[in-house]
């Protein structure tokens, strides 16, 4: 009776793990992989923006004057206002290498924009109240925040894309 018990508890043991490892945890990997580019992503975005015309902030900017680790970045897009002490419009899309840079640039964007605050409230309320409803989303492997009248709206536009 022994053996038996312990042919079962072998044989029971030995299904569980089998089931075990056919069973992915999917908690906090995306549901709904991105599959199209951070310029693809853009257009989407720009469609609903109302943006005029913008300057793209150069790639050689990003580590020298914005504290950006750009060896952590595997594909990006960030346009500003072409009249930046007249207009706050900007955003940003980037893509990072590992998820857990996320984080520190979504602290970098919302450094900048505390500091573009600052200098919004000396000049226009209206810009400032642009910058003060801009929401800094870091979600998987992906970065980004638009300042505009239809912030929000892009914004929801790549919550419903990156999951």
């Amino acid at each position: 009776m022994k053996k038996l018990v312990s042919i079962i508890l072998v044989l029971v043991t030995v299904m569980a793990c089998v089931l075990a490892a056919g069973c992915k945890n999917t908690e906090g990997s995306q549901s709904n992989p991105v599959t199209e580019t951070v310029e693809q992503l853009w257009d989407k975005v720009k469609a609903v923006s109302g943006f005029g015309n913008m300057t793209a902030v150069p790639k050689a900017d990003y580590s020298d004057i914005y504290g950006i680790d750009a060896s952590k970045i595997d594909s990006s897009i960030w346009f500003v206002s072409e009249n930046p002490s007249l207009n706050a419009d900007e955003g940003a899309i980037f893509k990072v290498n590992d998820p857990e840079y996320a984080a520190a640039l979504a602290k970098i964007f919302q450094d900048r924009l505390d500091r573009q605050l600052q200098v919004a409230k000396s000049y226009s309320p209206d810009e400032a109240s642009k910058i003060e409803s801009t929401e800094v989303v870091a979600k998987g492997n992906y970065v980004y925040y638009f300042v505009g009248k239809a912030g929000k709206a892009m914004t929801d536009v790549l919550k419903a894309i990156i999951k």
